[in-house]
């Protein structure tokens, strides 16, 4: 199970989280804990209690804490460089130790005596040097996971999801980059941690958003101290405000050791606050035993607070993070001096490895690509290599650079895979990484009418057109000789018994489309069969579409649930009557992806529910007339008509079935009868479903009309 013991939820602005709290996920998860554990509150406290009121002493005066960052990125979007991952552990090191250049800055005033209370922790954060299996490390995974980066949760950390899996947490600080973190309401959750007591395992370390990770480059932030803050949730700190597990929140007057953030030198505050208000006194009540005795003002300095000029820990939060690395079992393991050996944090940095990754992986002849040295320790001098091919016929270094550079720009003319082999020295030693058929060029782009029933491949995983993105390293797309719609094979997704939070992607190489006039339509049509495992199951089928070969996608369509199937087989089903295969027609593919280079995907989101499949791929020029449909009757054999959603705002889909295939029109027609817009497809027999773009319409009601050309059907739509 994944558990969230505490998440620190920072936002740029200067409101009060009352005024937030929809998108706060703190105190939620907290209740989640709460009414899943019956003694979370106890124990809780009991760990909080026993880091405030512990007297310990620490083996040795600096702690070492090797740290492993996992970078969690979208073909490149968030894969932040080596040098900004140094700037983040650079100001975590710096606040830690209190060598913050606006530690001057803290208070010692009559009504805020805060300086004397500040306190610096003697530790140093470093990226580990050996991996759990006792390689060589630079201490940065990196992980290319599109659908794990944004709106990020723990299925992250995960590497069955296509994420990366925690470093022993015994021995790591483990930390996640990500694009993007999961959260609700106006807020913008920037990470999250778990604290050290109860629950924790494979989820405990820090959740973060790359602009949020450092001061340099895709940070936007100006102080970089959301990693304080959050590493202060993971040595086991609450924050100043609302906290305690004895019923006290916010202000109180209960033992400060044992109450609020069980930090006596904090006084009370009564909720979270931004801005920077020195005058600030949210809480009269003065605590038993509080430090200064009597009503301080609000520490807004605090790295625990939220406020935008914290530049301190106090004493009594040193102490509770210190008294952990004694207490708690995995905390002390990790500071022991075998497992600063194992993790080689203290080692001379030699180089040790070579490694590269590139801006893209896979490209049209004509692209180029960027390559990035990824390689550690200290390598001054590079040489790369392509094979096969021949140098400025098949591929080219571009951008001016040369076999030399650190990190080239090739561009590659020839379809093809290519290894590529960088070598790598430091004038005394060289490492080698040769990535075999590590770029695919993909065919050139296939002229209009296309069309794939897939009838003629026999391993879909080598099939030039086609790339099988499976994250999860399960089960993948694959032909299937045994269910067609049409012919004799089609492509399944084994998805009966799949672990839920699974993703598997179909993508396509070029279709041309750049024929077709501005003006015209052009439609993609496919067939689909599934059908759920339970009445329970919410799947996703989306599509998405990009007219710079892949380089950016945009989803132009999604079904799910009972909308991709109302229908129920407890066992592994397979499609047996052409009544099993639902046909979909896409028209929204504007003009803008009119071009050469044309490309889309289908993408499965599974959770436990049972196979997909997919056949009879179309992409052809729509036929549009500017004729009215007039004299529409109801006699005509489409059923099961219905329109979703209804009322609409971008798109409308519309579902039905045909008894055999039928060209059909549809338009939307004002109220008078005039027809808006119109498009022709080739309905199948069986269940078709149809988009309608409705971005040009104005808000009101209108007339959906599908007509084979005798007679037809008329349902009202409404644009928001």
């Amino acid at each position: 199970m994944r558990f969230i013991a505490g998440i620190a939820a920072l936002i740029i602005g200067g409101l009060a989280l009352a005024q937030q709290d929809k998108w706060c996920g703190t105190d939620q998860i907290l209740q989640q804990l709460k009414a899943q554990y019956p003694d979370f509150e106890q124990r809780m406290h009991q760990g909080m209690t026993n880091a405030a009121n512990g007297e310990g002493a620490l083996p040795k005066s600096t702690i070492y804490l090797p740290v492993v960052v996992h970078i969690i990125h979208d073909n490149g979007i968030g894969n932040i460089s080596d040098q900004q991952v140094l700037d983040a552990l650079m100001i975590l090191n710096t606040d830690y130790n209190r060598q913050n250049s606006d530690a001057t800055a803290t208070r010692n005033t009559p009504t805020a005596p805060f300086a004397p209370q500040a306190g610096m922790m003697d530790v140093k954060f470093r990226l580990a040097q050996i991996d759990p299996d006792g390689n060589c490390t630079n201490g940065i995974i990196r992980v290319n996971a599109p659908g794990l980066t944004y709106n990020a949760d723990d299925a992250c950390k995960y590497a069955v999801n296509g994420g990366s899996d925690q470093w022993p947490m015994d021995k790591y600080i483990n930390i996640w980059v990500v694009n993007s973190i999961a959260g609700g309401g106006t807020g913008i959750i920037l990470g999250y941690a778990y604290l050290p007591y109860f629950p924790n395992g494979a989820n405990y370390g820090i959740l973060i958003r790359h602009d949020s990770f450092g001061t340099i480059e895709t940070a936007s932030t100006a102080d970089g101290r959301t990693l304080t803050h959050e590493m202060g949730h993971l040595l086991g700190l609450q924050h100043i405000f609302d906290a305690g597990w004895n019923g006290s929140t916010g202000c109180h007057t209960d033992d400060c050791n044992q109450a609020g953030d069980y930090c006596c030198d904090t006084p009370p505050q009564q909720q979270s606050y931004w801005g920077c208000q020195t005058a600030l006194n949210s809480c009269a009540e003065v605590p038993l035993n509080d430090t200064y005795g009597f009503d301080a003002v609000d520490q807004i300095e605090n790295y625990m607070s939220y406020n935008a000029c914290q530049n301190m820990f106090s004493l009594d939060q040193v102490g509770i993070m210190s008294q952990n690395f004694i207490d708690i079992n995995f905390m002390a393991a990790m500071i022991t001096p075998a497992n600063i050996i194992a993790t080689g944090v203290n080692n001379p940095q030699i180089l040790c490895k070579s490694d590269f990754d590139a801006s893209k992986t896979s490209m049209c002849p004509g692209d180029s690509v960027l390559f990035n040295d990824r390689s550690f320790h200290n390598q001054n001098s590079w040489s790369w290599s392509v094979t096969p091919g021949i140098q400025g016929t098949d591929w080219d270094f571009c951008a001016g650079t040369t076999s030399t550079t650190q990190n080239p720009s090739i561009r590659f003319y020839t379809p093809g895979s290519y290894t590529i082999a960088l070598t790598v020295s430091d004038g005394n030693n060289s490492a080698t990484e040769v990535k075999n058929a590590f770029i695919t060029v993909l065919p050139s782009a296939q002229a209009l009418p296309f069309w794939e029933g897939f009838e003629s491949i026999t391993d879909l995983s080598t099939a030039p057109f086609w790339t099988i993105n499976n994250p999860g390293g399960n089960n993948g797309f694959e032909i299937e000789p045994g269910a067609a719609c049409t012919g004799n094979q089609s492509t399944r997704l084994l998805n009966f018994n799949e672990a839920g939070n699974n993703v598997d992607e179909l993508i396509s190489s070029s279709v041309d489309l750049s024929s077709i006039p501005s003006t015209g339509t052009v439609t993609l049509s496919f067939r689909y069969a599934y059908h759920k495992r339970n009445l329970s199951n919410d799947e996703w089928l989306k599509v998405y579409i990009s007219k710079n070969c892949g380089d950016d996608w945009v989803q132009r369509r999604t079904i799910h649930g009972d909308i991709l199937s109302p229908f129920v087989a407890t066992s592994q089903w397979t499609p047996s009557f052409p009544s099993d295969w639902v046909t979909v027609h896409m028209t929204n593919i504007t003009s803008d992806y009119f071009v050469e280079n044309f490309r889309f995907k289908f993408r499965f989101e599974g959770n436990n529910g049972n196979n997909f499949f997919i056949d009879d791929i179309n992409i052809y020029p729509g036929a549009p007339s500017d004729e009215l449909v007039l004299g529409i009757t109801d006699e005509f054999g489409l059923a099961e008509l219905s329109l979703y959603p209804n009322p609409a705002e971008n798109e409308a889909n519309v579902r039905f079935t045909l008894p055999s295939a039928t060209r059909l029109s549809v338009d939307v027609c004002d109220l008078s009868g005039k027809v808006i817009s119109h498009s022709t497809i080739n309905g199948a027999e069986g269940i078709n479903i149809v988009t309608i773009p409705l971005t040009n319409l104005a808000s009101g009601t209108y007339q959906l009309r599908i007509s084979d050309g005798v007679g037809g059907k008329v349902v009202p739509l409404v644009v928001r």
